[in-house]
């Protein structure tokens, strides 16, 4: 992104932060008075107004529908897919809750859309937004990661040892039952000598899927095995039930695709938004509950917006950023 963008997006936000603070209902004739010596300051500035009323109507809009609380921050500039939220000012705007600032930098949860930023940039690997990435650990283990993920490397006193921080790994382990591959995730272990498996972690469950061989999961003293085909998830509750998954779509995006067989819309939307340079935002309950059977390359992830406002007869709104309103 050029200087000049920069500066351009860093305006239209400061000028949406002070009509979001002039439409609060608690705003002072000094308020009222900051925003129109701001907004006649120079070309640009009246400019970044112009835009920032065009997001603050669709915030509107947003705010009536139902659009989760991340998803508005995400439209208002403060979360993006790539970087933390940063706390400056608290505040409440038009009935629903802003990002809750707080000095210094917030340790914001993947469940945000938002990737966690201390441990993330201190990761000894990661993959940004629509990126995947092959590294091979040697000892007969090599990793593929997808998009937005975060590895590190642990120490072990016998084989290999991972902490998936987050995002999506497949890992492939050909070693000794002595020295066996592990994957810490979430205060959670998946470990194995010989096999093919997934974990994701989202931060909410974490998810293991064993494409091929045997894994063992292991979580506050508690274990359970997968064979092949087989899938569980854990979280601070406790690892759940064993099930049955079809490879083809848990392994998909290994083959560059998405495959979603009479999914809700809206989670198949969540999932997209995790290639999608910005964020794709469902504004209707009832559109969320359409069902989609489609298979998607990732190398053309937005076409699912084509199919939405086609087959399913949505409204789409583009705005800057990425962001995409469906209604």
């Amino acid at each position: 992104m050029s200087g000049l963008d920069r500066q351009s997006l860093s305006l239209q936000r400061d000028a949406l932060e002070l009509i979001m603070n002039a439409k609060s209902g608690a705003a002072t004739a000094g308020d009222l008075q900051c925003l129109e010596e701001w907004r006649v300051r120079s070309s640009a500035h009246t400019e970044a107004y112009r835009k920032a009323v065009i997001i603050w109507d669709a915030l509107g809009t947003a705010a009536r529908e139902t659009a989760s609380a991340e998803d508005r921050d995400f439209i208002a500039g403060r979360r993006t897919a790539r970087t933390p939220a940063v706390g400056r000012r608290a505040f409440l705007v038009g009935g629903f809750a802003a990002s809750s600032a707080a000095a210094g930098l917030l340790m914001v949860q993947p469940s945000l859309g938002v990737r966690p930023f201390v441990a993330d940039l201190l990761a000894d690997y990661r993959t940004e937004t629509g990126e995947q990435r092959l590294i091979a650990l040697g000892e007969g283990v090599s990793v593929e990661m997808n998009t937005r993920t975060s590895i590190d490397r642990r120490l072990a006193s016998r084989g290999t040892s991972i902490e998936l921080i987050s995002g999506e790994a497949a890992i492939s382990a050909e070693c000794s039952e002595e020295r066996p591959v592990s994957v810490l995730a979430a205060g959670g272990r998946s470990r194995s000598a010989k096999a093919k498996f997934a974990v994701r972690h989202g931060g909410g469950p974490v998810r293991v899927a064993c494409l091929e061989g045997l894994v063992v999961v292991e979580l506050d003293g508690n274990s359970a095995i997968l064979r092949a085909d087989q899938q569980l998830s854990y979280s601070a509750r406790g690892i759940g039930p064993v099930a049955t998954f079809d490879p083809t779509v848990v392994a998909a995006w290994q083959r560059g695709l998405l495959i979603f067989r009479e999914e809700p819309l809206v989670d198949v939307l969540a999932e997209v938004n995790r290639y999608w340079q910005g964020r794709i935002i469902l504004l209707n309950a009832d559109l969320g509950q359409r069902r989609v059977t489609a298979r998607i390359e990732l190398a053309r992830v937005g076409e699912v917006i084509s199919y939405v406002q086609s087959v399913l007869g949505a409204q789409v709104r583009t705005l800057l950023g990425g962001v995409v309103l469906l209604s």
